[in-house]
C-alpha cells in the first residue's frame, strides 16, 4: 500500500520540479530575447550612425581592415582624412608591417575603456562587413585582390607581442618609392630623405596635408630649420615670409646646392622676369653671369635692401677690394659719404656697355655732371676727350681726382716744349705752370688751371677763365704793376 504514495509523492515531486523549472527556463528565455533585441537595436543604431558620419568609401576600407582594427581603432578616423597612405586604404597592413600574435582567441581587458572600444568596434563595424560582402562583388575583389604583375609571396606568421617591420625601417618606403632611389645619388640631399628617415615629415597613414605631410608645408619646415632669426629681418623674402619653402627647394633631392629646384639664375627669373632679359647683354656682372645671385643677395631675408648680405659699397668691396682702396684716397667720388651708391653709375647684373655702366662715354658722367660740365664742355676744344682721361672715377690722390698730379694732366696731350720746358742750356720763353711757382691771382700754387684756362670750357677762346685772347685783361690779373717779373 506504501508504494502508490511513493509514486504519487514521486509524480507529485515530478510535477512541481517540472513547473518551476519551465517557469525558470522561460524566464531566461525572456531575458536573453530581451537582450538580443538590446544588441539588435544597439547594433542598427550604430549602423545607421556609421552609413550617417561615414561615407560609404570609408566603410569599405574600415570592413575589409577590421581584423586589424579591432585592436587598433584608434587608427579608424584616420580613413576619414584629405590624404590616405594606398597600402592603408587598401587593406596592406603587411606591406608595412608583420603580423603579430598567435593564431588563438585571447582577450585581455586592461580597462572598462579599452573594453568599450573593442566591443563598439565590433558592434558598429563587423555588421557592415557582412553588408559589404554581400554587395561587394567577387570580380571586383578578384580584381583589387589581382594587383600587379607578382612573381611569388611568402607569408610566415611570426609570433610575438609586437609587430616589426617587414624591412629595416630606413629601407622600407623604397618598397613602393623606388623610383625615388636615384634621387639618394644626387650631390645634394635632405637628411632626412638620404637617412631613410620618411617619417620625420610623413605620416605613415594618412593625413589632412598633402603628399601626407605631418604638418602643413608652412609649419613642417621650421621645426627642424630654424628661421625665426631671418624671419625677422627688416626685409623678407616672400616665399620665406610665407613659408613656402619648396617654391624654391626640393624637399628630397637635388642636383643644386642648397637643394634647389633649379639653378640660381633660371630660379629667381621665376619671379624676377624684369632681371631675366639682362642675362642676354654683352657685359655681365660675374656672380650673375656664372649662376651665383647668393653672392650678393641673401635668399631668405635681410636688413639691407634689396636682400643684401651687406649695404652698399661693403657687399661690393667683398670682391673689389682695389676699389676700396681707392675710395680711402683723399680725392674720390663722395660714394658712402653721401647719397651716392656704387649701383647709380654701374648695373650689378649686365649692361650694355664696358665696366657695367649704364651709359657710354661720357654721357655716363653727364647723369650728375650736366648743369655744370656739360653745358661749356661739349662747346670746347676738349669736347672728344674723354672724362675719364683726366679723371679716374673711384679715388685718387690727386685733386680733383685726376690721374695725374696737375700739370702732368695736360701735358699728356700738350707738348712739353711749348710749355715749362726751360733748363740750365736752353731758354724758351715760356709761362711757368709748376706748382713751385704762386699764383697771386689764385691765392695758391700756380698751374694751367689755377687761373689761366678751366679744362671744362668757358666762353672765352683758348679755355681762357675770364678774358679772351688777345686782351690784356687775362694776363692783367697777375701782372697788374710794372716790374712783375716771373
Amino acid at each position: 500500500m506504501g508504494d502508490p504514495d511513493i509514486l504519487e509523492e514521486g509524480v507529485l515531486a515530478s510535477e512541481g520540479l517540472d513547473i518551476e523549472g519551465g517557469s525558470s527556463r522561460r524566464g531566461r528565455a525572456a531575458f536573453a530575447a530581451v537582450l538580443a533585441l538590446l544588441l539588435l537595436l544597439c547594433a542598427i543604431t550604430t549602423i545607421i550612425e556609421t552609413w550617417v558620419s561615414h561615407g560609404p568609401d570609408e566603410i569599405k576600407v574600415v570592413t575589409e581592415n577590421i581584423e586589424c582594427l579591432q585592436c587598433h581603432s584608434e587608427l579608424i578616423p584616420s580613413f576619414s582624412m584629405a590624404w590616405v597612405h594606398l597600402p592603408f586604404a587598401q587593406k596592406g597592413c603587411t606591406t608595412c608591417h608583420t603580423p603579430h600574435g598567435e593564431k588563438k582567441t585571447t582577450t585581455v581587458f586592461n580597462s572598462a575603456k579599452l573594453t568599450w572600444e573593442r566591443t563598439k568596434t565590433l558592434v558598429e563595424w563587423l555588421p557592415l562587413k557582412m553588408i559589404v560582402d554581400a554587395f561587394y562583388s567577387a570580380e571586383e575583389k578578384t580584381a583589387e585582390d589581382a594587383g600587379g604583375d607578382i612573381k611569388s609571396v611568402t607569408e610566415e606568421q611570426v609570433k610575438g607581442a609586437d609587430s616589426e617591420f617587414t624591412v629595416p625601417k630606413e629601407e622600407l618606403c623604397w618598397i613602393c618609392h623606388g623610383d625615388m632611389g636615384p634621387m639618394r645619388a644626387y650631390e645634394y640631399t635632405h637628411a632626412p630623405f638620404v637617412g631613410g628617415y620618411c617619417t620625420n615629415c610623413h605620416s605613415p597613414h594618412a593625413s589632412e596635408n598633402k603628399a601626407l605631410l605631418k604638418y602643413a608645408e608652412q609649419d613642417l619646415c621650421i621645426t627642424c630649420h630654424r628661421m625665426g632669426p631671418e624671419l625677422a629681418r627688416d626685409q623678407v623674402h616672400p616665399p620665406v615670409e610665407e613659408r613656402h619653402c619648396t617654391n624654391c627647394h626640393d624637399p628630397h633631392a637635388s642636383r643644386y646646392k642648397g637643394i634647389l629646384v633649379d639653378n640660381q639664375r633660371d630660379l629667381c627669373f621665376r619671379c624676377h622676369p624684369s632681371v631675366a632679359p639682362l642675362s642676354l647683354k654683352p657685359v655681365q656682372h660675374q656672380p650673375f653671369l656664372y649662376d651665383n645671385c647668393t653672392g650678393c643677395h641673401e635668399p631668405h631675408g635681410s636688413d639691407y635692401r634689396p636682400l643684401l648680405i651687406k649695404d652698399q659699397p661693403d657687399v661690393c668691396y667683398l670682391c673689389h677690394t682695389d676699389i676700396q682702396n681707392d675710395f680711402l684716397k683723399p680725392s674720390h667720388h663722395p660714394v658712402d659719404t653721401i647719397k651716392l651708391d656704387c649701383g647709380d653709375c654701374h648695373d650689378p647684373h649686365a649692361a650694355d656697355y664696358p665696366g657695367l655702366l649704364a651709359a657710354e662715354g661720357n654721357d655716363m658722367c653727364y647723369q650728375c655732371h650736366a648743369k655744370r660740365i656739360q653745358v661749356t664742355y661739349d662747346d670746347s676744344l676738349h669736347y672728344d676727350v674723354l672724362c675719364i682721361r683726366c679723371h679716374t672715377p673711384h679715388g685718387s690722390d690727386y685733386w680733383p681726382i685726376l690721374v695725374k698730379a696737375n700739370p702732368e694732366v695736360c701735358l699728356q696731350c700738350h707738348a712739353p716744349a711749348d710749355y715749362d720746358e726751360s733748363s740750365a742750356t736752353i731758354y724758351r720763353n715760356n709761362h711757368p705752370v709748376r706748382p713751385k711757382w704762386y699764383d697771386t691771382a689764385a691765392g695758391k700754387p700756380l698751374t694751367c688751371t689755377s687761373t689761366c684756362h678751366d679744362p671744362h670750357g668757358t666762353d672765352q677762346n683758348y679755355m681762357l677763365r675770364n678774358y679772351s685772347w688777345p686782351y690784356d685783361g687775362q694776363c692783367l690779373q697777375c701782372h697788374d704793376r710794372v716790374g712783375v717779373d716771373f
